[in-house]
């Protein structure tokens, strides 16, 4: 499975807790109504849905043996659910329904060329719109304040399987279809390497015989001023993690309504963008021992101790960064690179510039004169802080 596969199955689970909406008048119970709901709204992407046994009242009822088959651009897939529960599920009168839980347990999408299996998996808070409503907007109205999955196995067309433990993602304080607070965290993904594979010999020999690594996102957005503020954090297991961090003006609701509006159109969306301003970034590798097992590989292919090799790789530093032309931000570069080839520890670049800085006149700035974006994004780079 690759990974815009892996992708499109985690986000199919994800749209199997949301994507519900409006059933018919004449339903006889809540329980009813809720999956006529659910299967109406999920038939809207053209997929076939089948419940099996449904066990249970309103307050709480269970369906098992789900079966959901699509077809997408020639490629069929199956999406099966062992039981799937429904917990204080209410219908509601603009034809969705409430939650306050949807469970699964025992999911598996298999498409030809992989699959993906989920021990279980559970959508909290869940707020699910009509028909019309879901498709009008992609799904986009739907809501819900936790989703998360455990027991994750990825299966591969190549049949190589890659566990995850678990994917958490919260929303909170919606505002006309988008959260204002949201979070994604991926923990325990955990990628074989195959000694037999070209592209692995230098993990390999940098003595990796698997790549773990957990994945946190997290961001918050005013509306009022548009600013949206992300911060990512990708750990990997005696390798190090890298942090991102970004704040920008500008994306009020009416950008955002104007974006989604321009649907594909890549011109019209590059043209909204430009309009944003960058109020400051932050880059930061924490080291956790990679930097060393690195240094300690080419030292060796040098026929070198370490030492002498890193006073090399420091001498040769100034030469590689004074195509920037950029002075003071290469003496900056040179000494923080200086300092983390003597004690890996971290590595920090961060740019603030004196105002808020519009993303058009960023691109102008790379394209006519990028020895001065240093300069006008206040840009600094230090080392072991």
């Amino acid at each position: 499975m690759t990974r815009s596969a892996l992708v499109k199955s985690l986000a199919s689970a994800s749209f199997l807790a949301v994507c519900v909406v409006a059933g018919p008048a004449s339903a006889q119970s809540a329980r009813d109504q809720v999956l006529a709901v659910s299967k109406a709204t999920i038939e809207l992407s053209g997929a076939k849905v089948t419940w099996g046994r449904i066990d249970g009242d309103d307050a709480k009822f269970t369906v098992t043996g789900t079966t959901i088959k699509n077809t997408t651009e020639g490629k069929s897939s199956t999406l099966g659910v062992q039981t799937l529960t429904f917990v204080g599920a209410k219908p509601t009168s603009d034809g969705g329904f409430t939650a306050d839980e949807i469970g699964f347990d025992k999911l598996e999408i298999a498409e030809s060329d992989g699959k993906l299996t989920i021990d279980h998996a559970s959508a909290t808070k869940v707020v699910a719109r009509a028909p019309e409503v879901v498709k009008k907007t992609n799904g986009l109205a739907n809501m819900l304040e936790a989703f998360e999955m455990t027991g994750i196995v990825v299966v591969g067309e190549d049949k190589k399987t890659i566990p995850i433990v678990s994917v958490r993602a919260t929303s909170a304080d919606w505002v006309d279809g988008m959260p204002r607070k949201g979070s994604l965290d991926i923990r325990g993904i955990t990628v074989p390497i195959d000694p037999k594979d070209d592209g692995a010999k230098e993990l390999i020999a940098l003595g990796y015989g698997t790549v773990s690594a957990d994945v946190s996102i997290s961001g918050s957005w005013d509306d009022k001023t548009g600013r949206l503020e992300v911060q990512q954090t990708t750990a990997g297991a005696n390798m190090g993690g890298l942090e991102i961090a970004l704040a920008i003006g500008g994306l009020t609701p009416d950008v955002i309504a104007k974006m989604r509006a321009a649907g594909e159109d890549q011109a019209k969306q590059l043209e909204l963008l430009q309009g944003l301003t960058l109020e400051k970034a932050r880059v930061r590798w924490s080291d956790a021992s990679l930097t060393g097992r690195i240094l300690s590989a080419q030292a060796k292919d040098q026929g070198v101790d370490v030492p002498t090799f890193t006073k090399q790789i420091k001498l040769m530093v100034p030469m590689l960064v004074s195509m920037i032309g950029n002075k003071d931000f290469e003496g900056k570069i040179t000494k923080a690179a200086g300092a983390y080839l003597d004690a890996p520890k971290s590595l920090t670049v961060t740019a603030k510039p004196a105002q808020p800085m519009p993303l058009a006149q960023l691109m102008g700035a790379a394209m006519m004169a990028p020895q001065s974006l240093p300069t006008v994004l206040g840009a600094d780079v230090t080392a072991n802080d």
